[in-house]
């Protein structure tokens, strides 16, 4: 996460940054993510949203 972060927000200037993966995220990456403005997308949330359910982190 604090390499994603580096490269998304200081590399890139992203103005939205998405990180999505196929397994869960430790408590520490989730903390990251929430102190830097990252949303994170995991496997269970993607695997609703196939079944058509919304995607709400991104709402």
């Amino acid at each position: 996460m604090q390499r994603f972060v580096g490269a998304a927000k200081v590399l890139h200037s992203a103005d939205v940054a998405l990180f999505v993966a196929t397994s869960p995220f430790t408590s520490q990456a989730l903390s990251i993510a929430a102190e830097t403005g990252i949303t994170v997308v995991h496997r269970g949330l993607l695997e609703q949203w196939s079944a058509e359910e919304p995607l709400e982190v991104l709402a």
